[in-house]
């Protein structure tokens, strides 16, 4: 499997992870959102490990592939919609 190389930098420190090529886009649009959840729960020094950040940066690139589903089978929905509107149209015009 073909992985990317990918870096968070969270309170001074660089957490470096390998990801699969194909989550490497959700990754760059989930990056400022994991640092900001992090910071926002604000661990203790501590607890900030290689575990937690990868845990927040897994449910991030999760999350933001669901949004994108569910935006897709949204769009695809409304034009499913629109078609059948059309047709009742026409059928209701005959």
């Amino acid at each position: 499997m073909n992985e990317q190389i990918v870096e968070l930098l969270i309170r001074d420190r660089k957490f470096i992870f390998k990801i699969p090529y194909s989550d490497y886009l959700p990754f760059k649009e989930a990056e400022k959102k994991v640092i900001k959840l992090i910071e926002e729960i604000n661990p203790p020094e501590d607890k900030l490990d290689y575990g937690f950040v990868y845990s927040a940066l897994k449910l991030a690139i999760e999350n933001d592939k669901l949004l994108e589903n569910t935006v897709s089978e949204a769009n695809e929905t409304e034009k499913q919609i629109h078609t059948l509107t059309e047709k009742l149209e026409i059928f209701l015009n005959q």
